[in-house]
């Protein structure tokens, strides 16, 4: 540290100016004391001021990306074990927190660590928690369905099959079903399927009986 020069004098002459500053100065202030000592042993002091401040910044390294699944039966995971970060600081670290809501929604959430070091400099990070919906959506299929023909035909056509019942954890999608335009005399299996909004999927079947009467 670079104290500079005291301004001396004496009615006869200075014969040393000394200090007691330390070798190494350690953070906040420290109080130097400065003695001037004339040619006959008389002295005379003053002090000053060495402020030395803690500029810079901890480091921080976020745990690696996290990959969970939905709690059962909800659109959303608690209780995620994040991990813990890599920190330091050439002083001290205070703190060292984090903007992790309590509920993570399905999809990737954005968590940014923060630590924080005793002089108030702080460094950030972010970490991905991924959620990931693996459960297959429900369905219930309509009853059996049983018609005559079409008049004049061997076939029947505008087969009413109703509605199947259908839930999901999360959304549901969409329904569809494979049901041909016309159904032929006999059994037909029609396949109902339902599609969340993860892409996870389920089946249930349907038979539509066509009676030649």
């Amino acid at each position: 540290v670079a104290l500079g020069t005291p301004t001396t004098s004496d009615n006869c002459a200075v014969a040393s100016t000394t200090n007691d500053a330390p070798g190494v100065f350690p953070l906040g202030d420290t109080t130097v004391t400065w003695t001037v000592t004339d040619s006959s042993g008389n002295t005379a002091t003053c002090t000053q001021t060495v402020t030395v401040t803690d500029n810079i910044d901890p480091t921080i390294s976020c745990p690696a990306t996290v990959n969970v699944n939905v709690d059962a039966g909800l659109c959303t995971a608690s209780s995620v074990a994040l991990g813990t970060p890599t920190t330091s600081d050439n002083c001290a670290v205070a703190s060292t927190t984090n903007d992790a809501p309590g509920v993570f929604p399905i999809g990737d959430t954005t968590v940014t660590w923060t630590v924080t070091d005793s002089s108030g400099n702080t460094a950030t990070c972010t970490q991905t928690v991924t959620v990931t919906d693996n459960i297959d959506p429900t369905i219930s299929c309509p009853a059996t369905v049983n018609v005559n023909v079409d008049a004049g035909l061997c076939t029947a056509s505008s087969v009413a099959l109703g509605t199947p019942t259908t839930s999901d954890n999360c959304a549901v999608a969409s329904v569809t079903n494979d049901a041909p335009g016309v159904f032929p005399l006999g059994d037909t299996t029609v396949t109902w399927t339902v599609t969340d909004s993860s892409g996870n999927t389920a089946t249930c079947t349907q038979t539509v009986t066509v009676t030649d009467n």
